[in-house]
C-alpha cells in the first residue's frame, strides 16, 4: 500500500511537471485550450479538498489523506502558470489580470498553505491536518473576488 501511494505520488508529480512544461508553450494553444487547462487545475484542487473534507467528516477512511494533500499542494503550485497567459474567460474575472499583483500574492499564499497542509497530513494524519482543512486554505476569499458565479 505504501509502495502504491509512493507510485501515485511520483506519477502525479511527473504529470504536474510535464503540464507546467507544456504550458510554457502556451503561445501555441488557442484561448479556449488555455481556459480549459486553467479550469482543470482549479477543478483538481476542488476535488482534493472535497475528498479530504469527506475524510475530516468521517464519511470515508482517511487512509489516503497525505496523498490527497500532496496532490493539492502540487496542483496549487501549477496554478499561477495556468493563469499567467492573459486569457479572459471561463470562470475567471478580468480582475485577475487587472489586479495581477494581488491575485498572484493570493496564489503564493495558497501554495504556502497547501504545502504546509501536505506536510502536516504526512506527519500527523487527520488529527493534525483537520484544523488546517477547516479554514486555513485561502480559497473562499479569492473566489469571492476573482471568480465569476456559474450561470
Amino acid at each position: 500500500m505504501i509502495r502504491s501511494a509512493a507510485l501515485v505520488k511520483l506519477t502525479l508529480l511527473g504529470a504536474a511537471f510535464i503540464g507546467t512544461s507544456v504550458l510554457s508553450v502556451s503561445a501555441f494553444a488557442d484561448d479556449q485550450e488555455t481556459i480549459d487547462y486553467r479550469e482543470h487545475i482549479m477543478k483538481t484542487m476542488g476535488e482534493q479538498v472535497a475528498a479530504m473534507n469527506q475524510m475530516r467528516q468521517g464519511k470515508i477512511a482517511p487512509d489516503n489523506l497525505a496523498v490527497h494533500a500532496e496532490i493539492l499542494a502540487v496542483t496549487a503550485a501549477t496554478a499561477k502558470n495556468a493563469f499567467t497567459p492573459k486569457v479572459v474567460g471561463g470562470e475567471a474575472k478580468a480582475d485577475v489580470w487587472a489586479n495581477w499583483q494581488d491575485f498572484s500574492k493570493r496564489l503564493d499564499e495558497l501554495v504556502a498553505a497547501t504545502t504546509d497542509l501536505a506536510k502536516t497530513a504526512k506527519q500527523g494524519g487527520l488529527t493534525a491536518a483537520s484544523p488546517k482543512l477547516q479554514g486555513a486554505l485561502p480559497c473562499k476569499g479569492c473566489h469571492e473576488t476573482y471568480r465569476e458565479e456559474k450561470k
